[in-house]
């Protein structure tokens, strides 16, 4: 008997599908996304499982401007997969609108030669609507669902150990920031052009439970009077800006 579960571990995955099942796929990844783009969700109901068609009708339908499908992993003999679609879509962080690149989740399954998108009722999923547990419902109704992720929370999972360094500006110094990752992403540092001021990292693509190096520099220079500058690393696909001051003293 195949195996029913898509989180089964890591050996029961395959990454390389036939490529007629691949492009089957991917193309019903792209209907279903496209018309949530289009926001015509009636359009999107072709490409809900049957068992799953009541909770897309009562959750709320997320706004997406554009989206990309970043990696399928296929179980169950390729009947069953997860995709990861990056989508670009408005956050609100604190008080302020944003747009940021959101990793959204989905899982779909073969049934009669198509692929459909679901969602397991009884082990609860995240899904392209938020996270969803069936201990969140009660008298078997189902809850309605967030527009977007908890952006917040999903900055958590990219963390710098220090939020600002002191170096000296008498002798040539140094210190190290180590940038810790839960999840895939690329890193960009852009420092501030400081003479004797540099910035280097180790590493630019981090997989998830991957770290990254970060080393700050400082020469002397001649009548050079304490400062203090502010440089940034950036975050793809989800838009973070980690600062890091830089004192020199």
């Amino acid at each position: 008997m195949i195996g029913s579960s898509l989180w089964a571990q890591d050996a029961d995955y395959f990454d390389k599908a036939p490529p007629d099942v691949d492009d089957a796929l991917r193309a019903r990844i792209t209907g279903f996304f496209q018309a949530h783009v289009d926001k015509k969700f009636r359009q999107a109901d072709q490409y809900v499982a049957e068992d799953t068609k009541d909770f897309y009708y009562e959750a709320s339908k997320p706004a997406y401007i554009s989206f990309q499908i970043d990696r399928i992993i296929y179980s169950d003999r390729f009947t069953k997969a997860k995709a990861i679609v990056t989508c670009k879509m408005h956050v609100v962080v604190g008080f302020v609108d944003q747009v940021a690149m959101v990793p959204t989740p989905s899982t779909w399954k073969l049934e009669n030669g198509q692929w459909f998108w679901y969602v397991d009722q009884k082990a609860g999923r995240d899904t392209p609507f938020g996270h969803w547990s069936p201990q969140g419902s009660s008298a078997g109704v189902l809850p309605s669902m967030a527009g977007a992720p908890d952006v917040q929370s999903l900055w958590k999972n990219v963390q710098a150990d220090k939020k600002s360094v002191t170096l000296s500006a008498k002798e040539s110094s140094s210190e190290q920031v180590t940038i810790s990752s839960k999840m895939a992403v690329t890193l960009r540092v852009e420092a501030p052009k400081l003479p004797g001021l540099e910035a280097t990292i180790d590493r630019t693509e981090l997989k998830a439970g991957e770290q990254a190096k970060l080393t700050i520099r400082s020469e002397p220079q001649e009548n050079a009077l304490a400062r203090t500058a502010q440089l940034i690393i950036r975050v793809s696909p989800t838009n973070q800006v980690i600062p890091i001051i830089v004192a020199i003293k």
